[in-house]
Protein backbone atom coordinates (compact mmCIF):
# COMPACT_ATOMS: atom_id res chain seq x y z
CA UNK A 1 0.00 0.00 0.00
CA UNK A 2 3.11 2.23 0.87
CA UNK A 3 3.83 2.66 -2.74
CA UNK A 4 0.50 3.73 -3.88
CA UNK A 5 0.07 6.48 -1.57
CA UNK A 6 3.79 7.65 -2.76
CA UNK A 7 2.23 7.53 -6.18
CA UNK A 8 -0.39 10.00 -5.99
CA UNK A 9 -0.22 13.67 -6.94
CA UNK A 10 1.48 15.46 -3.90
CA UNK A 11 -1.39 18.04 -4.03
CA UNK A 12 -3.63 15.21 -3.41
CA UNK A 13 -1.35 13.60 -1.10
CA UNK A 14 -1.83 16.56 1.09
CA UNK A 15 -5.23 15.73 1.91
CA UNK A 16 -4.87 11.88 2.56
CA UNK A 17 -4.58 13.53 6.72
CA UNK A 18 -7.72 15.47 6.27
CA UNK A 19 -9.57 11.78 4.20
CA UNK A 20 -8.07 9.62 7.00
CA UNK A 21 -9.52 11.84 9.78
CA UNK A 22 -13.05 12.04 8.39
CA UNK A 23 -13.11 8.44 7.39
CA UNK A 24 -12.29 7.29 11.43
CA UNK A 25 -15.83 9.47 11.80
CA UNK A 26 -17.44 7.34 9.39
CA UNK A 27 -15.87 4.44 10.08
CA UNK A 28 -17.56 5.00 14.27
CA UNK A 29 -20.57 5.89 13.02
CA UNK A 30 -20.63 2.62 10.58
CA UNK A 31 -19.73 0.98 13.88
CA UNK A 32 -22.59 2.33 15.71
CA UNK A 33 -25.00 1.96 12.92
CA UNK A 34 -24.01 -1.46 12.18
CA UNK A 35 -25.00 -2.22 16.26
CA UNK A 36 -28.21 -0.58 15.80
CA UNK A 37 -28.93 -2.78 12.90
CA UNK A 38 -29.28 0.31 10.48
CA UNK A 39 -27.97 -1.67 7.84
CA UNK A 40 -29.26 1.07 5.01
CA UNK A 41 -26.78 3.25 7.12
CA UNK A 42 -24.58 0.99 6.76
CA UNK A 43 -24.87 0.20 2.87
CA UNK A 44 -25.02 3.79 2.44
CA UNK A 45 -21.69 5.16 4.51
CA UNK A 46 -20.53 1.63 2.63
CA UNK A 47 -21.18 3.62 -0.66
CA UNK A 48 -19.77 6.85 0.29
CA UNK A 49 -16.28 5.44 0.82
CA UNK A 50 -16.39 3.62 -1.90
CA UNK A 51 -16.83 7.15 -3.57
CA UNK A 52 -13.99 9.00 -1.78
CA UNK A 53 -11.37 6.60 -1.88
CA UNK A 54 -11.73 6.69 -5.65
CA UNK A 55 -10.87 10.43 -5.48
CA UNK A 56 -7.45 9.51 -3.73
CA UNK A 57 -7.01 6.39 -6.14
CA UNK A 58 -6.85 4.01 -3.04
CA UNK A 59 -8.43 0.97 -4.96
CA UNK A 60 -8.17 -1.67 -2.55
CA UNK A 61 -9.82 1.23 0.16
CA UNK A 62 -12.47 1.66 -2.90
CA UNK A 63 -13.05 -2.17 -3.21
CA UNK A 64 -13.99 -2.40 0.40
CA UNK A 65 -16.46 0.60 0.75
CA UNK A 66 -18.09 -1.46 -2.25
CA UNK A 67 -17.85 -5.07 -0.46
CA UNK A 68 -19.50 -3.03 2.77
CA UNK A 69 -22.26 -1.44 0.74
CA UNK A 70 -23.12 -5.09 -0.78
CA UNK A 71 -23.09 -6.61 1.96
CA UNK A 72 -25.13 -4.46 4.31
CA UNK A 73 -27.86 -4.31 1.24
CA UNK A 74 -27.74 -8.54 1.58
CA UNK A 75 -28.38 -7.73 5.15
CA UNK A 76 -25.11 -10.16 6.22
CA UNK A 77 -24.86 -9.02 9.55
CA UNK A 78 -21.97 -11.52 10.30
CA UNK A 79 -20.14 -10.40 7.62
CA UNK A 80 -19.95 -6.90 8.11
CA UNK A 81 -17.81 -6.76 11.40
CA UNK A 82 -14.88 -8.23 9.66
CA UNK A 83 -14.61 -5.69 6.74
CA UNK A 84 -15.19 -2.83 9.42
CA UNK A 85 -12.70 -4.11 11.07
CA UNK A 86 -10.54 -4.23 8.05
CA UNK A 87 -11.26 -0.50 7.60
CA UNK A 88 -10.25 0.14 10.70
CA UNK A 89 -6.70 -1.43 9.97
CA UNK A 90 -5.92 0.24 6.44
CA UNK A 91 -7.06 3.60 8.08
CA UNK A 92 -4.54 2.67 10.73
CA UNK A 93 -2.15 1.96 7.94
CA UNK A 94 -2.61 5.04 6.06
CA UNK A 95 -2.50 7.02 9.49
CA UNK A 96 1.03 5.82 10.51
CA UNK A 97 2.13 7.11 7.06
CA UNK A 98 1.17 10.64 7.89
CA UNK A 99 3.13 10.48 11.20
Amino acid sequence: MTKRILSIDESVRSLIPHFVVHQFAELELMEKSLKDGDLDEVSRLGHSLKGAAANFSLDHLRKLGAAIQDVAKLKMTDSLAPLLAKYRVYLEELKSMQD
